[in-house]
């Protein structure tokens, strides 16, 4: 099996009969599997992933988990069942263009990339998002800069990035399991920073491939939700703090300003002191309880480590900040929605 695709699901039910119908219509259709690993869904989650997959030559993999483990978890939980040299971790709100993966393979094998992630496009458009994070901001943060221009291939078709985003990535199962995949802790979200980290750490590459689409739900506004935003803080923060050798830790310093610095602009917009504290301050508490936590992953990292911070440094630090697009429309009178 050449690769084998995992999807997490919670309540996704909308959006799978285009997820698994762009799936069945992949070009490279006959070399893949499928695995879905449900988080509990209340909804006929579960029933219509066996429903649209019947039909298959080889039906998809459904594995009930019965509670909501979280994305990091599960997604982990899937790669350990799977066969393929590849794995494709695919969010359940997406789509692929038929050619996605078929364009995914020949990249990754032109560049000898361990991981290779596609450009984002609209859920009902082809407009195209930014491409992947091209490094990180002064902060540790993947930030959408230029892309490290390609100048190993005579294809057009691929450059280097930091970052592979989450939406949908292929990434070689060996190396996977090499760096541990995805780490348990962080339930969900900057599970991708982590992975992206520790590939570009360990000496491996990262590329994004311009022509492979996926299309993902976006168009949500400027909505901060608390306990999104406290998991979104944390381990953005504990990102860093695993993965910077020594230098780099003043990015997680100066995050930790930034944070309370942001906190204290939304807590003057909203004047909701519990949700700033909870959402700020204790992501940041609880990002330095993790200490055992993070010293293991640090000296695991040690035996990975064929980078340093300097070469990290040297190839992917900006100085555009992760937020920019964010302060632009502040600055534009906008405002976020603190729910």
């Amino acid at each position: 099996m050449k690769v084998s695709v995992v999807i997490v699901t919670y309540n996704s039910a909308p959006f799978l009969p285009r997820l698994f119908e762009s799936i069945r219509n992949q070009t490279a259709f006959d070399d893949l599997e499928v695995i879905v690993m449900d988080n509990g869904s209340s909804d006929d989650t579960v029933a219509l992933c066996r429903q649209l997959s019947a039909a298959w030559p080889r039906a998809a993999r459904i594995e009930p988990r019965g509670q909501n483990f979280g994305y990091a978890v599960s997604s982990e939980a899937g790669v350990k069942l799977a066969t393929g040299e590849y794995i494709l971790n695919s969010n359940a709100d997406t789509w692929l263009e038929p050619d996605c993966l078929e364009k995914l393979l020949y990249a990754i094998e032109d560049a000898k990339a361990a991981s290779a992630c596609a450009t984002e496009a609209e859920m009902d458009s082809n407009k195209t998002a930014a491409p992947s994070p091209g490094g990180f901001d002064i902060f540790g943060r993947p930030t959408w800069t230029e892309l490290v221009p390609n100048t190993r291939s005579d294809s057009r078709q691929w450059d280097f990035c930091f970052m592979v985003a989450g939406a949908a990535f292929l990434t070689r199962r060996d190396v996977w399991n090499q760096l541990g995949g995805y780490d348990y802790k962080h339930f969900m979200y900057a599970e991708d920073d982590d992975i992206s980290w520790k590939l570009w750490l360990a000496g491996y590459q990262n590329i994004s491939v311009k022509s492979a689409i996926v299309h993902h739900r976006s168009g949500r506004g400027w909505e901060i939700k608390e306990f999104t935003r406290y998991l979104v803080n944390r381990n953005s923060l504990i990102v860093v703090l695993k993965n910077a050798q020594h230098i780099l830790l003043l990015c997680a310093f100066l995050q930790v300003l930034m944070l309370i610095g942001e906190a204290m602009l939304l807590l003057v917009i909203s004047r909701r002191w519990k949700f700033v504290w909870n959402s700020y301050f204790k992501a940041i508490i609880d990002a330095f309880k993790m200490w055992r936590h993070i010293l293991e992953k640090r000296k695991f990292n040690r035996r990975i480590r064929h980078r340093s911070d300097w070469a990290m440094a040297r190839m992917f630090l900006r100085f555009r900040i992760n937020r920019w697009d964010r302060v632009k429309d502040f600055f534009k009178g906008k405002r976020p929605v603190v729910k």
